[in-house]
């Protein structure tokens, strides 16, 4: 267990912590590493009254808190250079502070991991058993089998690691999660490539920042649809024409 970050660590933390916004891809895994590491020892009494995965938390977390990847670019850089940690014992109390927030929130009782928890019959409910398919895609110029084509273009252009973690954590719901999945096939980091690949998120947060994630930035960048809640009918079944065409893949 570490409990302390080595002087290297805390130097790179705080320098990395001050320009979030602009992190590469290569900073935000030294970032997450880093914290993920500090945080192994950090077990608030609250992790036990949320009663959610801890390894879910701590990601939520990082993505939320730490690399800010929901927050509003002007409000995250006034903040960036403003209570930088340099200890593992700072960022507990940032982890403990996010816990506290987070058993207050409503919001988080009805959180979502589209990963592990998306079924059809959640779909139906939430668009309408009796929808048209192609008519509540048609608002944005798509119909099913573009999407489908599409879907496919998307997963066969993924990493292998993350091809498998959306095709057996979403298309197929295997058992034990994305932890499951990233211990069946010895995938390194793999909440923090679901992350960015937009596995993990709070249904309700699905805002324009899921934009960043690679399956935020296809649907919008692809397939034209923005991230916006007018538009989660629309979403929600190209999240289902993809699930099926994972569970094929």
């Amino acid at each position: 267990m570490q409990e302390t970050l080595s002087s290297a660590e805390s130097t790179e933390l705080v320098r990395l912590w001050r320009r979030r916004q602009t992190l590469s891809s290569n900073d935000m895994g030294t970032m997450y590493r880093i914290v993920g590491d500090a945080l192994v020892a950090c077990n608030p009494p609250e992790l036990q009254i949320l009663g959610e995965g801890r390894q879910e938390l701590v990601a939520q977390f990082i993505y939320v808190k730490v690399l800010r990847l929901d927050a509003d670019p002007d409000e995250a850089d006034e903040r960036a250079s403003h209570s930088a940690p340099s200890t593992a014992f700072a960022l507990c109390a940032y982890f403990r502070r996010y816990l506290i927030d987070c058993t207050r929130a409503s919001s988080f009782r009805r959180k979502l991991s589209i990963g592990d928890q998306i079924t059809e019959a959640q779909l139906e409910d939430e668009i309408g058993a009796g929808d048209d398919l192609d008519g509540c895609l048609a608002e944005h110029g798509l119909s099913a089998q573009a999407v489908q084509l599409a879907a496919r273009a998307f997963i066969a252009e993924l990493p292998e690691p993350e091809r498998i973690l959306l095709c057996e954590g979403f298309g197929k719901e295997a058992e034990g999660g994305l932890s499951g999945i990233a211990s069946r096939h010895a995938i390194a980091s793999y909440h923090y490539r679901a992350g960015r690949l937009g596995l993990v998120h709070k249904r309700e947060g699905l805002t324009a920042d899921y934009a960043k994630t690679r399956l935020g930035g296809w649907i919008q960048q692809t397939l034209g649809i923005a991230i916006e809640a007018e538009n989660m009918a629309a979403i929600l079944q190209v999240f289902k024409i993809l699930g099926a065409e994972a569970s094929y893949a």
